[in-house]
């Protein structure tokens, strides 16, 4: 039985690095060590399951990260970028069969973007599941990208609105290929 996952991020990047990213081979979740998916599991037993979720996850992985969010557009893949403040947010829904490699899927998508940031950059990913209580929080910084606990959210989130309603000054949604492109 599937279940929905819902993926959003708010990032602070300038175009010419959202570019490099997007047309840059897409990383595999198991690019990233164990330690480094630390916070990304509920219980025991998720973590138990978290190198097969990795494994499995790296199957679906293929192409650039242009190509890998392309693949979701039937899922209504939504990207705004507004040029003046370097404000993209990112949504998609999808139906998950499998909980554990979509959650790192869905992390594995945005988290390459921090190789590309640089000072003054930032980002949040959140993903939500029906079958989690709490939500998944990563934050992007330059070169890093790591789990916040609970404690730390609340600044995220914070942030995450500012960014937010800056993309909503963008005029239109943006397509892949005009992000890609000069």
């Amino acid at each position: 039985m599937s279940e929905s996952v819902c993926v959003t991020a708010a990032v602070r990047i300038e175009r010419s690095r959202l570019r490099a990213y997007l047309t840059a081979p897409a990383n595999k979740a198991s690019s990233w060590s164990p330690a480094d998916w630390a916070g990304v599991t509920g219980g025991h037993e998720d973590r138990d399951e978290l190198p097969a979720a990795i494994a499995e996850c790296d199957t679906w992985l293929d192409g650039d990260h242009a190509d890998v969010l392309l693949g979701l557009i039937d899922d209504g893949l939504l990207l705004r970028y507004d040029e003046a403040t370097a404000a993209l947010v990112v949504e998609f829904e999808s139906r998950a069969d499998f909980r554990l490699p979509t959650l790192v899927w869905a992390c594995t998508v945005l988290r390459g973007m921090a190789a590309f940031m640089a000072d003054g950059d930032r980002g949040v990913v959140t993903v939500t599941s029906d079958w989690r209580d709490d939500s998944v929080v990563l934050q992007l910084t330059p070169g890093s990208s790591g789990f916040l606990e609970a404690g730390a959210r609340a600044e995220a989130r914070g942030w995450e609105i500012d960014v937010r309603a800056d993309a909503e000054d963008s005029d239109t949604d943006d397509s892949i290929d005009r992000l890609t492109h000069a």
